[in-house]
């Protein structure tokens, strides 16, 4: 999936949950610069950060899979 759509797809996420950028950054333990880059599409996400963002939201893999793929 492109980098842009998958940015997109995690900021609506972020504001569906209230969660501020910084929050989510500090959960994500990465800068709020780099997060900022990757909810752009400038940068991708990796695999260890999906991870993550599936743990923090309790992603099922199905949902997981509509965020990334």
């Amino acid at each position: 999936m492109e980098p842009e759509v998958v940015g997109k797809r995690v900021k609506k996420l972020l504001e569906k949950n209230r969660i501020e950028i910084e929050e989510f950054a500090q959960k994500m333990g990465i800068g709020v610069e780099v997060l900022q880059k990757k909810l752009k599409g400038e940068e991708e996400f990796y695999l260890d950060e999906m991870i993550k963002i599936k743990v923090i939201f309790q992603l099922d893999t199905k949902s997981c899979d509509e965020l990334f793929f």
